[in-house]
């Protein structure tokens, strides 16, 4: 039963267009059941029948996508400023960390013209289900509070601080990798802990961390299924693994092997850095129910090792699979304050974005003003994202391409009687 769960327990932003098993088109895989109200405290029953429509969907559908780490992304790249070439890259990069690699596929389940120059490289190594790599702690991420076993206070991760390199350890050592570039020395760290900064934290140290001997130190974790039970996990601190090859003679990527392993330019592998960082980012915002009450605490104990608790109640499978039916095809101003986090995502997801685009030389001056970000986000892509049926999801977000001169995502429906966009 706990390996049946894994998928589950590391969900965030769930695939919600799924592709189709044989002929048909894209369905919807995140459907809320009857049972369930829209507003918390929900029932048994209902949280027992959300966890069934995830624990499903692999044997319903052929793989599937987030329209909020692709679709959403690409289109607030490109309103502020990106290029459509860098725009999907950094999409794409988004959502490959839940898959381990991105294929863009129409909406009968099939690869896009060109499919293979659009196909991300294997990150199997930071994927939600990987438990031996620590993947999983790029989709959940508890804020840090030293060697107090105990959650940290005032800590809102609807709307993350990420300058916060002293408690949102995670979120800070992406967005310092991130913002390296290619070719720089920033590490890539698995649970994101480095040696001590020049400032004292240990997300934005110099190397990945080690004891005063030198020596790595584990970091034990537990993610909570239901009740009291829990899959453990062990892994030592040190560079993050990359890539996992099905081969058991081949040795994984590791990150400082990441620019040589994605390829391409420098603009190319700071886009795959971005699109990592982002999805890291979303996702602590859509498990920060679960996160912000979970336990990040070290280096304890003779061994000096550190700890991660995502168990308790807020945690458990059922609730946590409601929340994140909640995040697509709903009416979202009848949730839960503390339940609207696709709104608090894109929101924090294009502010990071006209970071880095400000930072590559690109940002669009307009798209620092309040009215130009709402007439996206709330305005163009909230009421899509509300929008139950798939298809029409898909092409009102082809629309808010299509009405601003870009390409849509690719495999959403394309522009009517328009030439496609040229790469740049």
């Amino acid at each position: 039963m706990m390996t049946v769960l894994v998928p589950a327990a590391a969900r965030a932003f769930a695939e919600d267009v799924c592709y189709p098993k044989g002929s048909g088109t894209v369905a919807n895989c995140t459907t809320l059941p009857k049972s369930c109200s829209l507003r918390e405290p929900t029932s048994p029953r209902c949280r027992a029948e959300a966890l069934e429509v995830l624990l499903s969907a692999p044997n319903k559908f052929d793989g599937g996508r987030s329209v909020v780490h692709s679709d959403a992304t690409y289109l607030m790249a490109r309103a502020v400023g990106f290029s459509f070439s860098d725009a999907y890259w950094i999409a794409a990069y988004d959502e490959a960390t839940d898959l381990g690699q991105f294929i863009p596929r129409d909406i009968y389940g099939q690869p896009v013209p060109g499919a293979a120059d659009l196909t991300t490289v294997d990150v199997s190594g930071l994927v939600r289900t990987n438990l031996s790599t620590g993947g999983v702690l790029y989709h959940y991420l508890a804020p840090y509070n030293g060697v107090l076993a105990v959650p940290p206070t005032g800590v809102n991760g609807l709307a993350p601080e990420l300058d916060d390199a002293d408690t949102e350890v995670m979120l800070a050592h992406t967005r310092a990798w991130a913002m390296e570039g290619a070719g720089a020395a920033a590490p890539l760290c698995t649970a994101g802990l480095t040696v001590a900064s020049p400032r004292g934290d240990l997300a934005t140290g110099s190397a990945c961390y080690t004891d005063k001997g030198g020596e790595s130190v584990e970091v034990k974790g537990l993610i909570g299924l239901y009740d009291d039970l829990a899959i453990p996990f062990t892994l030592s601190t040190g560079e993050q693994v990359i890539s996992v090859s099905s081969d058991s003679g081949t040795p994984p990527v590791l990150s400082h092997q990441f620019d040589t392993w994605v390829g391409g330019s420098a603009s190319h592998v700071a886009d795959a850095r971005l699109g990592i960082h982002l999805h890291a980012l979303a996702d602590r915002i859509s498990h920060h129910v679960c996160t912000d009450r979970a336990e990040f605490v070290g280096p304890v104990g003779v061994d000096g090792n550190f700890h991660e608790d995502f168990t308790g109640h807020e945690c458990g499978q059922g609730l946590h699979s409601l929340r994140h039916l909640y995040e697509i095809g709903v009416d979202f101003s009848k949730l839960s304050p503390q339940d609207r986090t696709t709104a608090a995502t894109l929101s924090a997801v294009y502010d990071e974005l006209v970071v880095f685009a400000r930072l590559r030389g690109v940002l669009i001056p307009a798209a620092t003003e309040p009215a130009f970000k709402a007439a996206l986000i709330n305005g163009q892509l909230l009421p899509a994202m509300q929008t139950p049926e798939v298809l029409s999801r898909l092409a009102r977000l082809s629309a808010t391409a299509c009405g601003r001169g870009w390409s849509p995502f690719p495999g959403s429906p394309s522009c009517p009687r328009t030439t496609p966009e040229p790469e740049e």
